[in-house]
């Protein structure tokens, strides 16, 4: 990644309600077919895709996930790893979904003609792909041990491979509702079909705990997701509403949080205590005791924008490492760093006026900014370079801030100007203290493919 060449300390300048004093802190890095600098100052955009995202799956750790596309596709957020794709070659049919192994070094992708893909550690233990299905595959489940999974149709017709064992279906019932999705008892001993009015039939262990079958939706259900105990289940619409049944807690939807795409699936992590429901255009709210209610962030699929929602998601990969809350997405602030990054690469490299920001909306504003250009030179890059700068680092992981806007201009030359704005609502209060956070662990330290 390189090392740090020189630091260069600047002026110090810090906002809260008034110019005031802080630490801004200048660096190159030194690295074969790249320049950087960077200086600095004290969920969601959306991803360009080939094909729409259509499933969801969380990390055991609970930091993070991966989605698919229907092309088979594999984008990663947190500590989810890439292990491989589809997205390159042509299949016979689009994916559906996808389960993650137990260990969450591995992951497998359905078709819907129940074609099965296997990657990291996920095993092979086989498929419809050679069966003439009545209806086509919606979903999958994995067993605990990892060593077998179920796959659902659209009538509920259920088939377990590997360790997975049948407990029944609704292959025989005539539905009010097509089956969506499933969801595996945490015993592997049981799962529920979910129908999209919200229609639930548990089988084996799997115990029922209410429904939405009797309601009227506002848009149809997509998919559900278990508790870790499972002691109960929560329901996702198209739309981003959510619907909790038994244990499962209610930490607000996604319902109308930004228009033009519809919901996709919910996921849950043993290690989370939260879910996270996606859209097909990859935009993904996390909802706990901790997120901000879920904003719209600005629509695009230029590189800026790719870049933009990658240096987002690293931002809070890193704050939800440490247990801090997650920043929302401010899009004023966004502009307002889109504004200032094209300035730069029209007149040079330098911090703005924040100052300017403080105009009863906001009691304290921090800045971040970095310029790159070359090989290699992506936001994940970057990202480790405001990480490994202690000016960088105190904005990005402040407790203090609870928005935050980012912006990236792409010049024809292929340099990356990249700014990120941090505030405080002045509705929220004095900030509160923190120090200088230690450096590691960089949890999202990989560089990405996220570059101009």
């Amino acid at each position: 990644m390189g090392s740090v060449g020189t630091h260069r300390h600047a002026r110090r300048r810090t906002f809260r309600a008034a110019a005031l004093a802080g630490i801004v802190v200048a660096a190159t890095l030194a690295g074969v077919g790249r320049g950087v600098a960077l200086d600095a100052t004290t969920t969601s955009p959306r991803l360009a895709l080939a094909a729409p995202v259509v499933g969801i799956s969380a990390t055991p750790s609970g930091s993070g996930y991966w989605l698919v596309a229907s092309d088979g596709g594999i984008f990663t957020f947190g500590d989810a790893r890439f292990f491989g794709s589809t997205g390159a070659l042509r299949l016979n049919q689009p994916i559906v979904g996808m389960a993650a192994t137990p260990t969450g070094n591995g992951y497998w992708l359905v078709a819907s003609d129940g074609g099965v893909f296997t990657f990291g550690d996920a095993r092979f233990f086989g498929s419809t792909g050679g069966i003439r299905l009545n209806q086509p595959i919606v979903g999958m489940a994995a067993t605990p041990t990892g060593r077998g999974y179920w796959l659902v149709a659209r009538d509920g017709g259920t088939f377990s491979f590997g360790d997975a064992v049948f407990h029944g279906s609704t292959g025989g019932i005539r539905l009010n509702q097509p089956i969506v999705g499933m969801a595996a008892s945490p015993t592997g001993r049981g799962y529920w079909l979910v129908a999209s009015d919200g229609g639930i039939f548990g089988f084996g262990d799997a115990r029922f705990f209410g429904s939405t079958g009797g309601i009227r939706l506002n848009q149809p259900i997509v998919g559900m997701a278990a508790t870790a105990n499972g002691g109960g289940y929560i329901l996702a619409a198209a739309d981003g509403g959510v619907f909790p049944f038994g244990n499962a807690e209610f930490f607000g939807s996604a319902a109308g949080a930004c228009t033009g795409a519809r919901g996709i699936g919910i996921a849950t992590s043993r290690g989370a205590r939260g879910y996270w429901v996606s859209f097909a255009d990859a935009r993904t709210y996390a909802l706990s005791p901790s997120s901000p209610a879920p904003q719209c962030g600005p629509s695009g699929g230029s590189k800026a924008d790719i870049a933009t929602r990658d240096y987002l998601d690293r931002l809070n990969a890193e704050r939800a490492a440490r247990g801090l809350h997650a920043l929302a997405w401010d899009d004023s602030l966004s502009a307002y760093a889109a504004n200032w990054s094209r300035e730069m690469a029209a007149s040079g490299f330098r911090h703005s006026n924040i100052g300017s920001l403080l105009d009863g909306r906001f009691g304290l504003v921090g800045e971040n900014i970095a310029t790159g250009r070359g090989a290699g030179v992506t936001a994940g890059v970057l990202h480790v370079s405001w990480m490994r700068s202690d000016g960088h680092r105190t904005n990005m992981l402040s407790p203090g801030f609870d928005v935050v806007g980012i912006g990236v201009y792409c010049a024809a030359d292929g340099t990356m100007f990249a700014t990120q704005v941090f505030a405080r609502r002045a509705s929220s209060g004095p900030a509160p203290r923190g120090g200088t956070p230690p450096v590691d662990p960089i949890v999202r330290a990989d560089p990405g493919t996220a570059s101009c």
